[in-house]
């Protein structure tokens, strides 16, 4: 593999891992099923619970993230390794969730570290195994915020 193309993998595999992270503001449930494979197995938050296929990520972020407000999940720090057809990639990132239950709204901020399996299939990376790990959380009046 010349350097060319390893630099265009890690390039597809940072778009798959943000472009989960677009559809996940933007709760589009069918674009996050799209960025795993069928067979993919996840885990999230330290649950018990394995997620099948993307399909099953996508139902079980619509139950948890579909109740807030507004979303940011904003992406850093990747590492990607690739070897041949599959690759890892370790990421982190900030979500910022607006709840609107309740009398005052809250902004919940979170870390989080996302542990990816990746495997070629045609011309996109997907994501065949995901590990989801909260790392640290704090939360905020809404108002506090405003300026």
């Amino acid at each position: 593999m010349t350097t060319s193309e390893a630099a265009l993998d890690r390039l597809s595999i940072r778009e798959t891992i943000e472009n989960y992270l677009n559809f996940l503001d933007a709760k589009d449930w069918i674009g996050i099923a799209s960025c795993f494979t069928e067979d993919a197995v996840s885990r999230y938050n330290f649950e018990p619970e394995v997620l099948r296929g993307g399909r099953g990520v996508a139902d079980w972020v619509r139950v948890r993230v579909g109740k807030y407000g507004a979303t940011d999940h904003a992406l850093s720090n990747l590492r990607i390794v690739v070897n041949g057809d599959f690759a890892t990639c370790d990421s982190r990132l900030t979500a910022s969730l607006l709840h609107v239950e309740g009398p005052e709204h809250q902004v919940s901020v979170r870390a989080i570290w996302y542990r990816d399996k990746l495997r070629r299939e045609g011309n996109r990376w997907l994501i065949c195994e995901r590990v989801h790990e909260p790392q640290w959380q704090y939360e905020v009046p809404e108002h506090a915020l405003r300026l």
